[in-house]
């Protein structure tokens, strides 16, 4: 099934319970807070029906189905790439990453329970000797073959850091009860981005120290579940005004706070419960795919930001100066630096247990934490480059009166390019640099998947990040010493074997 983007808003209208500030939505589809970004889901959507794009946005499985390419499962390093030309197509059709949570996203996270599902099951804790393989498969072939969304909400409450115990007393999301025929869970998840736009909630849990074993659920939950609250923040849309924000006016994609009243899950919908030490390990590998993802975003957001620097400095002519052109390389280097590693960790990927080509991990790792790094310097260039043009502009209405326009015309006017063409330029420039809703999605940037920091710290906690690892073979030949003896008990092999073999390359040297 291909899913239309009308499909799409009608299945929204099921009973959710949304709060966006202090309203209750009674229709995400169709409320002023929320109907213009489910028109952008509905939007993706419709890509994948679009003649000149059947090619890139669908693929036919070996069943001869004809399907969305967010669940295409790449083997080798051309079809990753081909995912990837996938991925960037949504991207830019999109604005340039204005929707940073689409189903295509959202979705590819589970590319980690279908790679390997049985350590999910092997390791839960009190599932009676349940397998939960087949349920993992079977959600699988249900979201694909509904061509559905499922928004993953993994981050719990913070606690106070200063003692353990905290983590325990917290009201994170933990099960309450174990039934013959699933659980029931209680609680909060405090983040859920895009999630009033899903159709199911992808509840996972990273590890804290002093979590608990019933603190540990991986599950899938309907949107509209009995007991289940959305509480989004206030909300950043420009309601109704297309031609003054061309972005921000295109909705906003909340996160949400995400309530859970005694909320029953059956054993098909649990992938795992139970165990802390999976989940020591295991999210970081699920949200790779996201992070892939993300490079390719924010490659793509690179070069919107030389784009419009370059458009904005040749129409109000300073783009020939050479300070200027200097300022505009700086931006250059970076769209190249990130084009750099997305090629890079394609290039150097792997195979997966399950048979999937990943790419390499440490350079997309590192590819975004290039970006984080630098991203607020090339913002600050791009407004800096575009001066007053980005901040002191005519509104459309202002514009179309003859005795305002006259006198605001030659303001716009430059060496090329129509008048109006700089105030597109200078709104979009605006909304995405310059207003709440673009600060929103600076914010994400960071904390989606991990900032800065954490991901320099995560990055070393893969297994061949290890001084006993494989990065200090040539370290060691230098030095002449000799390689540690095989025994069993090295940071590198303690790992769990999964682990290694999600992270790659490391293993197969």
């Amino acid at each position: 099934m291909l899913r239309t983007g009308k499909q799409y808003l009608e299945a929204l209208d099921d009973g959710r319970v949304v709060w966006v500030g202090d309203e209750l939505v009674d229709n995400v589809a169709t409320h002023p807070k929320t109907r213009d970004y489910a028109r952008r889901i509905a939007e993706f959507y419709d890509l994948h029906h679009r003649a000149d794009l059947r090619d890139v946005m669908t693929f036919v499985d070996d069943d001869g189905e004809r399907r969305s390419m967010m669940w295409f499962r790449h083997r080798d390093k051309e079809e990753l790439r081909r995912k990837r030309r996938y991925l960037e197509t949504v991207i830019r059709e999109l604005d340039a990453g204005a929707a940073p949570r689409t189903p295509d996203v959202n979705n590819y996270v589970f590319l980690t329970y279908m790679d390997d599902p049985s350590p999910w099951s092997e390791q839960s804790v009190g599932t009676g000797g349940r397998d939960l393989t087949a349920g993992i498969t079977a959600f699988w072939q249900h979201i694909r073959d509904g061509d559905l969304n499922a928004a993953p909400a993994f981050v719990d409450p913070q606690t106070d850091r200063s003692r353990e115990s905290a983590q325990a007393e917290s009201p994170a999301l933990r099960v309450v009860e174990t039934r013959d025929d699933g659980i029931v869970v209680r609680g909060v998840k405090a983040i859920g981005t895009g999630t009033p736009f899903a159709d199911y909630i992808h509840i996972g849990v990273f590890f804290r120290p002093g979590i608990v074993s019933e603190q540990i659920v991986y599950a899938a939950v309907p949107v509209n579940e009995r007991g289940v609250t959305l509480v989004c923040r206030e909300s950043t849309v420009k309601e109704g005004r297309t031609d003054e924000h061309p972005l921000a006016s295109r909705g906003d994609e909340l996160d949400a706070v995400v309530l859970f009243d005694d909320v029953f899950i059956p054993w098909e919908r649990v992938f795992h419960v139970g165990n802390p030490s999976h989940a020591a390990l295991y999210p970081q590998r699920v949200f790779d795919w996201l992070h892939y993802q993300a490079l390719i975003r924010q490659a793509v957001r690179a070069e919107l930001m030389v784009g419009l620097a370059m458009l904005i400095t040749e129409h109000i002519g300073t783009y020939q100066l050479p300070p200027v052109q200097t300022r505009l390389a700086q931006l250059v280097g970076f769209h190249q630096t990130m084009r750099a590693h997305v090629i890079a960790c394609e290039e150097e990927g792997f195979t997966t247990p399950g048979g999937l080509y990943k790419p390499d991990v440490l350079l997309f790792d590192f590819g975004r934490a290039h970006y984080l790094e630098h991203v607020p310097r090339m913002v600050n260039e791009v407004v800096d480059l575009a001066g007053r043009s980005a901040l002191i502009f005519p509104t459309e209405k202002q514009w179309e009166r003859p005795e305002l326009r006259k006198w605001l015309e030659p303001l716009q006017t430059g060496p090329v390019g129509r008048p109006h063409d700089r105030l597109r330029i200078s709104r979009v420039i605006r909304d995405m640099f310059l207003s709440d809703w673009g600060d929103r999605i600076g914010v994400f940037e960071n904390f989606n998947g991990t900032p800065l920091l954490a991901v320099r710290m995560l990055t070393m906690h893969r297994a061949e990040m290890a001084p006993s690892g494989p990065l200090t073979d040539l370290a060691r030949k230098v030095c002449g010493i000799a390689p540690p003896e095989p025994t069993g008990d090295t940071a590198y092999s303690e790992q769990a074997a999964y682990a290694r073999r999600q992270d790659a390359r490391a293993v197969a040297s």
